[in-house]
């Protein structure tokens, strides 16, 4: 009886384990920003050279859903451009860290890519 209580708890600690293993954690946000003071940006690709946070200067913060509540700040993204240019943009999402390549688009908006993409985009 003991023996069998041992292998029933074993049982579900491994099939916890792999529900645990097949899940993801994220907070379902695409990976992607918008231009909100767009000024003169140069649609392309490039690394973030670095990320400052601009406190309560989102004016018009839209609802985070859930229970979190928005985001009031604006993010300011500086870029090194893959055609050797510097720029940098306001955007309104937090996904962005030094070191991750984008591409901005030619509709205002900061995109995360992969090195696959970046590769199409050059067309490799």
């Amino acid at each position: 009886m003991l023996r069998d209580m041992r292998l029933h708890s074993l049982f579900v600690a491994i099939l916890a384990c792999l529900l645990a293993a097949c899940t993801t954690f994220g907070s379902g946000a695409s990976p992607e920003g918008t231009i909100v003071r767009p000024g003169n940006f140069r649609a392309g690709t490039g690394t973030i050279s670095s990320v400052a946070v601009l406190p309560n200067a989102n004016k018009d913060p839209a609802a985070a859903g859930g229970d979190k509540k928005p985001d009031t700040n604006l993010y300011r993204v500086a870029l090194q451009m893959d055609n050797g240019g510097y720029q940098t943009v306001d955007v309104d999402s937090a996904l962005f860290m030094a070191g991750q390549a984008v591409e901005l688009t030619n509709d205002g908006r900061i995109v995360l890519i992969s090195g696959t993409t970046l590769n199409q985009l050059r067309g490799r």
